[in-house]
């Protein structure tokens, strides 16, 4: 599942920045003309209420499509709403998704929680990893993914192929053209008539499932919290106030932090892949990776300084004794950990998290820039 997740998530974040794209934030956005070109979009609310003639990419924490796009639409978000016409893909990694609209191709989609329209219709396939899937419009392709509930009510042109950690509910009026595979705990109650091909139900075992997860999951939290731990206690001792000021800018504005949070991963990922279509680019590529690489490693110590800031005050002076400073931290960090294993939600909550923190990282070192240049020092 996991695979699947980081398989979905690159698809969805992924995009091709183009020249002729026109780029755009604000807190409150709202589309009301139509768009010849490719956009993006960063904010808070977003409203598109015209078509857009190109790709659309947006992200924000409540977005709201009306309008119709012409090509792909990519959108990360908390609460997302799809209820214009897609002619291409339609890709989203978002809370709690509502698609009512029409999708000429694939559906690519992770989330908490997933609602497919009666009245929607997919030409392509219907990708996604998920906690709760209703589909009750149709799929022209194949239906494909793990949840933690799947239920189907509307018509699957092909295929079926899904793993369901919880139940599998097919009612009466649905319809599947090809194949039903699904591996659950429980063998599914599935309605005569319903499924046109095969039917192939793969049980597997909760306690085994548990107890590798549990052990594997165990042994990688723990040691990858320990890690974290020791190189929070060498920045508490040495250099604390970078992750008191990131933390003050983050509370700040915490939509800027994770908008910077945003734009640093697809940055990250396709301006390395554009310099090493040169073999002079490939050297700074490199250098651009590892990076980025020992930037997310430090990011979750970022998360929880972000976190701990609402709850011990950092501009009172006793906070900077090194063990009760060090406390704060070692239990928002512990806090992030917990909150990754939450059954269906916990990885995307980290996510979000993630983004915030690496955007916190960012604005500090923009700061730290912008100062060196202040001083004449670069």
């Amino acid at each position: 599942m996991k695979k699947l997740l980081l398989i979905l998530t690159v698809l969805i974040v992924s995009s091709p920045l183009t020249s002729a794209a026109s780029f755009e934030t604000a807190e409150n956005f709202v589309l009301t003309e139509q768009s010849n070109d490719d956009k993006y979009i960063l904010t808070g609310n977003g409203n598109i209420e015209a078509d857009v003639l190109g790709d659309l990419y947006i992200g924000g924490g409540s977005i709201v499509v009306n309008g119709n796009v012409l090509e792909d639409l990519v959108i990360v978000g908390g609460k997302v709403t799809v209820a214009g016409d897609v002619a291409g893909d339609l890709r989203i990694l978002g809370g709690q998704v509502q698609v009512s609209g029409n999708v000429g191709d694939d559906v690519i989609v992770a989330g908490g929680q997933i609602d497919l329209g009666k009245d929607s219709r997919v030409g392509g396939s219907f990708q996604s990893a998920s906690g709760i899937v209703t589909i009750d419009g149709v799929v022209k392709e194949d239906v494909r993914g793990v949840f933690g509930m799947l239920f189907l009510n509307g018509e699957v042109t092909r295929d079926v192929i899904v793993t369901v950690e919880d139940s599998l509910i097919i009612s009466k009026l649905a319809r599947i053209g090809g194949d039903l595979k699904y591996s659950a705990l429980l063998e599914a109650s599935i309605p005569e008539n319903v499924v046109a091909g095969d039917i192939a139900f793969n049980k597997f075992e909760r306690e085994g499932v548990v107890e590798n997860l549990t052990f594997l999951s165990f042994i990688q939290k723990f040691l990858s919290f320990v890690s974290a731990l020791l190189l929070m206690v060498i920045i508490v001792m040495f250099s604390p106030k970078p992750l008191v000021r990131s933390a003050e800018l983050t509370r700040e504005n915490v939509l800027r932090s994770f908008g910077i949070g945003l734009l640093t991963v697809i940055g990250g990922v396709i301006g390395p892949i554009l310099l090493m279509v040169t073999v002079v680019g490939i050297p700074i590529a490199l250098i651009v990776f590892v990076m980025i690489l020992v930037a997310f490693y430090f990011v979750k110590i970022f998360v929880a300084a972000w976190l701990a800031s609402y709850f011990f005050d950092y501009k009172r002076k006793k906070i900077w004794i090194k063990p009760r400073y060090f406390l704060a931290l070692t239990i928002a960090l512990l806090a992030y950990y917990l909150i990754g294993i939450i059954p269906y939600i916990g990885w995307f909550i980290n996510i979000i998290l993630f983004l915030i923190g690496l955007g916190s990282l960012m604005l500090v070192k923009i700061e730290l820039f912008k100062s060196l240049r202040a001083k004449k020092m670069l």
